[in-house]
């Protein structure tokens, strides 16, 4: 099997906004990263994953590009981005930035022009969106084409009066849909993709890579989503990228397709493939929805952790792409709640064992692991009591859907501390200083008030934090060429152990943990008096596994 570089990848993935202020403006900037490539490099990171970090009026912070060829002010300039990409190449680093091409800003200057009849451009960029004209009621007055719901909630359209017509968003109405049908709106795309490259970009993180065709006969269904999610067509548009751009410049090019089958998977990332190198899925990332909760429904409503629905969904991917491909491993992103508070345990007594327990379980599989920020000192949820403490567009929209639905505010704010993409939005906590270190003036969104304990400045101190436990870990991945084993999972209908036995470059090992915050008794699944303890997370115990206490034996 070819090796590719990416395989030996450990990507770090930074929310520019809430990451380091090195400018004391209370939002995280490109120079602040640059002042953290050591601690990145002590977390033996090789592969920086940066958030869109191009100009944008931040309706949803920075995945509304207003202009492709610049940053965005408060992240700095252009020359401290080229800045940062020369510090990480310094370093032996790589870096991937997100690639947003299914929308722009709705301030963006082709949707200026193609939104005003009376534009000198009005002709050309009208066809680079989507648009319909929709119906007129009894009284005469416009009625939208379709039921289709938003991803953010409330419709996909907009009516733009000049035009007499709606523009067709699926996610905030300030980010109206790219038409990829367009051949000129294409080629500028990929024109500006190659500016990038030229730059020194060393690949892409593709947002809602699987969303880039829609139904054009706008059939009139409720939610709808299956009419702008994962169409055939969007593939051509991915293999034309990857012909010419992806492929040719030898890019890290990672893929975003929720809900993939697994024919559709390998289309996008099997290694006979030419779309993308990896795949960023969600089947493991949900699997605690109570779908009996209508008060706060969907994602929003937080059931039961069923550990054996996590191990099944981490087994379904690594077999699919087991030679035919590669896997990604990720707890969660910007996009969903911390990790600790989500799967583990938060409370004090138990939040730094349950944490290395879970690092545990996913870094030991095959695949490429992406971190996000925070998750290696054992990042909480926000502790926010106030609903203008949140600042995600989706927060409100959501809140009012829960009113609607007969929840209090109580149940409301509860589900939004639960699983709001805020939770992995909170500046990250470096000391126990003022605004947690990240900032030396009050930030754009407040910090969670546990920073004066959990901070990387207290991490650095101790040999037994969860930080590094992680550099543990990742030195383990390098050491032994863990990512290209392959797992052999134990009863993975059990709900309270997880344990897997592979092969590394010179050992064998065999992984075990305790899923609950109670001891629980064990027989081992290998022999292992021919192994030794390579590394365990409390005291351990020949009878019982401690609460959430994780083991790794290797052969002798």
């Amino acid at each position: 099997m070819k090796k590719y570089w990416w395989q030996d990848a450990i990507i770090y993935q930074i929310y520019v906004r809430s990451f380091n202020d090195s400018n004391a403006d209370g939002i995280g900037d490109i120079p602040g990263i640059i002042e953290k490539i050591a601690y990145l490099k002590s977390l033996h990171v090789n592969t920086l994953w940066i958030s869109p970090h191009y100009d944008s009026p931040m309706d949803d912070n920075g995945y509304d590009v207003r202009d492709f060829f610049k940053v965005a002010e408060e992240y700095g300039t252009l020359e401290d981005f080229k800045s940062l990409i020369k510090v990480a190449h310094d370093h032996d680093m790589k870096i991937i930035t997100d690639l947003v091409l299914n929308h722009t800003s709705d301030e963006h200057p082709w949707f200026i022009a193609a939104k005003d009849p009376a534009h000198p451009d009005h002709k050309k960029y009208h066809d680079y969106y989507i648009w319909h004209t929709g119906f007129k009621n009894d009284a005469g007055e416009p009625e939208r084409p379709t039921r289709w719901i938003s991803w953010f909630g409330g419709s996909v359209w907009d009516y733009n009066s000049p035009t007499e017509s709606y523009y067709l968003h699926i996610f905030s109405k300030k980010m109206p849909d790219l038409n990829w049908r367009n051949k000129a709106m294409r080629e500028e795309l990929k024109s500006m993709i190659q500016w990038w490259v030229d730059l020194g970009i060393d690949g892409f993180r593709i947002d809602a890579s699987n969303h880039l065709e829609k139904n054009w006969e706008f059939p009139d269904d409720e939610p709808g989503y299956q009419h702008f999610s994962s169409l055939p067509k969007h593939h051509d548009y991915l293999q034309e990228l990857a012909d010419e751009l992806f492929i040719p410049n030898n890019l890290l090019i990672i893929g975003e397709a929720g809900g993939a089958s697994k024919q559709e998977a390998l289309q996008y990332a099997g290694f006979e493939s030419n779309e993308f190198n990896m795949l960023i899925h969600f089947g493991h990332v949900w699997v605690d929805v109570d779908d009996s909760n209508r008060l706060t429904p969907g994602k929003w409503a937080k059931g039961e952790v069923h550990l054996s629905r996590i191990k099944s969904a981490l087994k379904h991917w690594i077999d699919i792409f087991h030679e035919k491909g590669w896997n990604t491993l990720y707890w969660h992103n910007h996009d969903h709640p911390r990790v600790v508070s989500h799967y583990g345990n938060d409370a004090p007594e138990h939040r730094v064992a349950s944490a290395k327990m879970l690092a545990t379980l996913l870094y030991g599989l095959p695949g490429t692991p992406i971190i996000y920020q925070g998750e290696e000192i054992g990042m909480t949820n926000v502790d926010y009591t106030e609903l203008s403490d949140f600042k995600d567009v989706e927060v409100f929209t959501e809140y009012d859907n829960f009113m609607r639905h007969g929840a209090s505010h109580e149940v409301a704010m509860q589900a939004l501390r639960d699983r709001a993409r805020d939770n992995a939005r909170s500046p990250m906590q470096w000391t126990n200083e003022p605004f947690a270190g990240f900032s030396t003036v009050s930030p754009w969104m407040p910090v969670v008030q546990n920073y004066s304990t959990i901070n990387v400045q207290a991490a650095q101190k101790d040999d037994h934090s969860i930080l590094a436990w992680y550099q543990m870990l990742m030195q383990w991945r390098k050491d032994e060429a863990i990512g290209f084993s392959y797992p052999t999972f134990y009863q993975l209908d059990r709900d309270d152990r997880f344990a897997y036995s592979l092969k590394g470059q010179s050992h064998a090992y065999y992984i075990v943990g305790n899923f609950t915050d109670q001891p629980l008794d064990w027989d081992a699944d290998v022999d292992l008096e021919s192994m030794r303890l390579f590394a365990s997370n409390t005291q351990t115990s020949e009878d019982a596994l401690a609460p959430y206490e994780t083991r790794i034996y290797q052969s002798l």
